[in-house]
């Protein structure tokens, strides 16, 4: 049962276009069928670092990658440097645990291969999330909540709203998810967390018995 629970607890990932490059086909099979499991769209996967860079050329509209940084023989930086310029969120999914890498990656996410499914999915989740910062509606550029700041007190809310601890995650997750695919319906006047906290009570509010 907690297993069933830990697999339904996975974020949807909302149909996020995902570039993946990756040199070991069985690796690269592996990611692509976890990503697209909980919904999301596959770039590639691209095994060589030409094929990664073709793919950047032929798709504008990237919102994650997940990259090997050897492919093999040669590293995936200029794939990395584009994608940064693009405003891209990176996560370096290698088994090289003790390769350097060049100073302008350092916060770069890093995830090793011995990670599993579930761990892949919620890395991508909080780094696209991340990158939106702050869930405000497209188009006015004015500085709002940090949605990973809001975090803790959401979690906090969902403890009100059900006492088991997993169950509350799972909340907290469903109503992230949802502000992503609502947030072009926000009113703008309507401070963030007050609208996450509303949204968190109505998905509560459907399935006040956990998870379903």
């Amino acid at each position: 049962m907690a297993k069933n629970i830990r697999q339904q607890m996975v974020p949807d990932l909302q149909h996020l276009r995902i570039l993946v490059a990756e040199d070991e086909f069985f690796v690269a099979n592996d990611i692509a069928l976890w990503l697209e499991r909980a919904g999301a769209t596959i770039i590639g996967p691209a095994p060589t670092l030409r094929e990664a860079m073709e793919s950047l050329s032929s798709a504008d509209d990237i919102q994650v990658a997940v990259l090997d940084i050897n492919l093999n023989g040669e590293l995936i930086f200029p794939v990395a440097d584009e994608l940064v310029r693009r405003s891209v969120p990176v996560i370096f999914y290698s088994g090289y645990d003790t390769m350097n890498v060049p100073e302008r990656f350092k916060s770069v996410a890093r995830l090793s291969k011995c990670a599993g499914s579930a761990d892949l999915v919620s890395a991508v989740f909080e780094e696209y999330l991340q990158n939106l910062s702050t869930l405000a509606p497209a188009g006015l550029g004015v500085p709002d909540q940090s949605v990973i700041d809001l975090i803790p007190g959401l979690r906090l809310r969902a403890r009100q709203l059900t006492p088991n601890a997993e169950a509350a995650d799972y909340l907290v997750e469903r109503t992230l998810e949802r502000a992503i695919v609502s947030v072009a319906s926000r009113c703008r006047s309507q401070p963030l967390d007050q609208w996450l906290h509303e949204m968190m009570v109505a998905i509560h509010l459907e399935s006040p018995y956990g998870l379903n």
